[in-house]
C-alpha cells in the first residue's frame, strides 16, 4: 500500500507540476503576446510621429521650393517689364519726334496752360521741338516758349511766377504710368 500512496503522490505531484507547467506555459504566452502589442503600438507611435516629422518637413521643403520658384519667376518678369520700360523710354525721343506727337500736341499744350493759366506762362522744351510747340501754341497769347539744353523730350508749363509747374515730358509720363504699364506686361506674361 505505501507503493500505491508513493505512486498516487507521484501521480498527483506529476499531475500538479503539469497543471503548474501548463499555466506557466500560458502566463508566459500572455506575456510575450502582450509584449509583442506593446511593441508593436510603440512602433507604430514612433513610426507614426517620425512619419508626421518627415511629411511636415518634406511639405515645408517643398514650400520653400515653390516660394523660390515663384521668386525666381516674379524676378525674371520684373527683369522682362525693366527691360520694356527702359526700352519704351529709349524710344521717347523718337516719339517726340512723331506725326502723332506732333498732332496730340496742341490739345495737350492748351490743357496744360489752362491749368497754369495762360497770363506769363513759360513753355520750356528742347530745341528739336520747339518750333512744334510754337506751331501748337499759336493760338495761346501772353506766354512764351524756350528752348532748354538737355531737355527731356515733351514740354514743361511753368505758370507766372514758377509756382505751378505742369509737367508733360514723356519720361515723367511714362514714370507715372509704369506701375500700370508693369501690371499689364504682368498680365500679358502670364497669358503666354
Amino acid at each position: 500500500m505505501a507503493a500505491d500512496l508513493r505512486t498516487e503522490l507521484r501521480l498527483r505531484a506529476e499531475r500538479t507540476a503539469e497543471s503548474i507547467m501548463d499555466a506557466a506555459r500560458a502566463e508566459a504566452d500572455r506575456l510575450a503576446s502582450e509584449a509583442d502589442r506593446r511593441i508593436e503600438d510603440r512602433r507604430r507611435a514612433v513610426l507614426g510621429k517620425k512619419d508626421r516629422e518627415l511629411r511636415t518637413e518634406a511639405r515645408a521643403q517643398v514650400a520653400a521650393e515653390r516660394h523660390a520658384a515663384m521668386r525666381a519667376v516674379l524676378l525674371a518678369k520684373t527683369k522682362v517689364v525693366d527691360r520694356v520700360l527702359h526700352e519704351a523710354r529709349r524710344r521717347l525721343p523718337e516719339a517726340a519726334r512723331s506725326r502723332a506727337y506732333a498732332s496730340a500736341l496742341g490739345k495737350e499744350l492748351r490743357d496744360a496752360v489752362a491749368f497754369v493759366g495762360e497770363q506769363g506762362a513759360v513753355v520750356r522744351c528742347s530745341d528739336e521741338l520747339r518750333p512744334a510747340v510754337l506751331e501748337a501754341a499759336r493760338d495761346l497769347r501772353n506766354m512764351s516758349v524756350e528752348a532748354e539744353q538737355n531737355a527731356d523730350s515733351g514740354f514743361k508749363v511753368i505758370g507766372k511766377g514758377g509756382s505751378l509747374v505742369v509737367d508733360g515730358t514723356l519720361e515723367t509720363r511714362l514714370d507715372r504710368l509704369g506701375s500700370i504699364l508693369a501690371i499689364e506686361i504682368h498680365k500679358r506674361l502670364e497669358e503666354i
